[in-house]
């Protein structure tokens, strides 16, 4: 050890904060992952439950065609055709997105 020790303890903060650093830096793309996709599994639930709406909308004689929906998380659009309602978006991660379900006539 050293006799005179004046500026051990900032060298070792330092080293700290730099190793905290690095640490940090690595760990925050994930966390940015994981909300990002966290966020898109919302976006999908939602989906979904407007798929089943629509599905019971569609039991009442809607015909309906295209149209754009605003939801809570996302603008999703809707399309009917060939006995199929899909319903569309694009996730916050930036992939599109389509659920689709079959109508029965």
């Amino acid at each position: 050890m050293l006799k005179d020790s004046n500026g051990y303890y900032l060298l070792e903060a330092l080293l700290a904060l730099s190793v905290l650093s690095i640490v940090i830096s690595g760990v925050s793309p994930v966390l940015h992952t994981l909300y990002t996709e966290r966020f898109t599994l919302k976006q999908d639930r939602e989906a979904l439950e407007l798929l089943s709406n629509k599905m019971i909308e569609s039991g009442n004689g809607d015909e309906g065609g295209t149209s754009i929906i605003r939801g809570r998380t996302a603008d999703f659009q809707w399309k009917r055709k060939e006995g199929r309602i899909c319903i569309e978006f694009t996730g916050k991660n930036g992939r599109a997105y389509r659920e689709c379900d079959v109508v029965k006539q």
